[in-house]
């Protein structure tokens, strides 16, 4: 055969089979990721076989191939385990729901979250905490007010001074109806006109977006998140069952006038000295779980917004002040200076997105999967302060209700108000899977609002004789949950309550019928 005659069939395989192996050697790397193969780690198999000792090729998770670890890469950065898109870990450094680490901190992992660029945590980019307003400076809008509790737009800070700008001061609020407390967190708020505010605040700002709770009371109180978030709530009348609204998520919740510790600083060098931190009025967990969301911000914050000498325009602000509520003219006799936020029209279901939030906390918030029934006794025997039930009454209960469960196979938790003797763990856990809580009034029972809503759920609080307070019956109550108050063996429900009042009793020496409680105690479960 001459060499100029055509291939045969042979030697064209024989081409097409080399060019194939020499596109697949040239593009390695390529070709091994389409087959699903590591190159990373086939190179260094390669290369340690034909005795190529080092390599400067480093996988995705920062390490050498795993045939190129040593000795020494293995004692500086372990065998943890890598999955892209996470730290670096076992897994257990994900999540962690309930502040069970060494510091008590708590996190959610990023499957719970959700995307970061989701409307959850917002689409804000570094170059939008500007903004310009030239000559058409934002104006401030009421969008809801009752005295001590309003939910405003365009709100101005800027050294110290909150700002509302608005040309028509006749229909706008008193400003002693709005806030009362001034400090150091704030020391002056002012009604201005948009002439005024182009002088004082310029043609451009920082802009804080989203929705902002402000607390601005001097004192604290366990009642300060549900109040602010009922006011806020009003302005979606068609939150349902399911917890569903239109609302955004709060970012910030502003405390202006504390400052984090209530000690003084100490040294730089002490930095291992335990500190007081400033008692919110409520537990940090129950903020963290409830508003999973919600940034808290004190004094020491504030002072780098006052420390930047350009105003601040905060998007929505919704501001509560109990000192403003307290001589309105909402709060009627006996009532507690948080409940005008309750004047305003909501739907019933306004406490459904947190309470649900805190149930999702526990893994409770299908109810459907929840069957059993659960009472809980919220006790506050070892409290220093506080309404409490004599000795033998207390041990009398507790041994009726558990006798109760055991014979009828309903759960029954009995914990207690202190921390020091009921982990907040286990005392949450306890209320949002409950049907019945029950214990001596006072404002620790507030945590009941996140029980169980079924058209059975009571709150039976333990009064002196002769002494109410309606402080848990109007949350209840506006929750849908039922109601009762105890004088000893007297019963009384939402629709004949006693007249508001302090007999002057000795509040740790409260008695109750322990027959009477555990016999409607069994009734309100036996029905549901």
């Amino acid at each position: 055969m001459r060499w100029t005659a055509p291939p045969d069939r042979r030697e064209i395989s024989l081409v097409l089979f080399a060019l194939t192996v020499f596109l697949l050697a040239y593009n390695l790397e390529a070709s091994l990721e389409l087959l699903g193969v590591d190159p990373e780690a086939s190179r260094s198999v390669v290369f340690n076989r034909i005795v190529l000792g080092r390599t400067k090729v480093l996988g995705k998770d920062g390490r050498k191939p795993h045939a190129w670890r040593d000795p020494l890469e293995r004692d500086i950065y372990g065998d943890f385990g890598w999955d892209e898109g996470h730290a670096a870990g076992d897994g257990e450094e994900r999540s962690q729901p309930k502040g069970n680490g060494r510091h008590g901190a708590m996190w959610i992992g990023r499957e719970a979250v959700g995307p970061l660029l989701g409307p959850k945590l917002g689409k804000t980019t570094v170059d939008q905490g500007l903004i310009w307003w030239s000559e058409d400076i934002p104006k401030t809008s009421v969008v809801k007010h009752v005295p001590g509790f309003s939910v405003m737009d365009n709100v101005f800070l800027m050294n110290g001074t909150l700002y509302f700008v608005t040309d028509d001061v006749a229909s706008f609020p008193n400003l002693e109806e709005i806030v009362v407390c001034l400090g150091t967190g704030y020391a002056e708020w002012e009604v201005i006109s948009t002439t005024e505010a182009r002088k004082k605040l310029g043609g451009y700002g920082g802009f804080i977006r989203g929705v902002s709770f402000i607390a601005n009371d001097f004192d604290s109180h366990n009642s300060t998140l549900l109040a602010l978030w009922r006011t806020y709530a009003s302005l979606d009348p068609s939150i349902d069952a399911s917890g569903r609204t239109t609302l955004a998520t709060p970012e910030r919740l502003i405390i202006p006038h504390k400052r984090f510790f209530t000690d003084a600083n100490p040294e730089f060098s002490e930095y291992w000295i335990r500190r007081a931190r400033y008692d919110t009025g409520y537990h940090p967990y129950t903020a963290k779980a409830a508003f999973p969301y919600l940034t808290t911000l004190y004094f020491e914050d504030l002072e780098d917004y006052m420390h930047i000498a350009v105003p601040w325009l905060l998007e929505r602000v919704v501001i509560s002040d109990r000192q403003a509520a307290s001589g309105s003219h909402l709060l009627e006799a006996g009532q507690p200076v948080y409940s005008p936020p309750f004047k305003l029209e909501a739907s019933e279901h306004w406490w459904e997105p947190v309470r649900l939030s805190m149930a999702k906390f526990f893994g409770v918030e299908d109810e459907g999967r929840w069957d059993k029934k659960v009472v809980t006794y919220l006790h506050n025997q070892a409290a220093e302060r506080g309404a409490r039930l004599e000795t033998a009454n207390h041990e009398a209960l507790v041994k009726a209700l558990r006798e109760m469960g055991k014979w009828h196979g309903y759960e029954v938790n009995v914990v207690a108000t202190t921390t020091l003797e009921t982990d907040w763990n286990e005392r949450m856990e306890a209320i949002v899977k409950s049907t019945v809580v029950l214990g001596p009034y006072g404002h620790h029972l507030f945590d009941t609002m996140f029980m169980r809503r079924t058209p059975h759920s009571t709150l039976m609080e333990f009064f002196p004789e002769e002494t109410f307070v309606r402080d848990e019956e109007l949350v209840v109550g506006s929750i849908g949950l039922k109601y009762v108050a105890w004088w000893n063996s007297r019963k009384f429900t939402t629709d004949d309550l006693p007249p508001v009042g302090d007999s002057g009793h000795d509040r740790g020496a409260i008695k109750v019928d322990t027959d009477a409680v555990v016999r409607a105690v069994h009734e309100i479960l036996s029905s549901s």
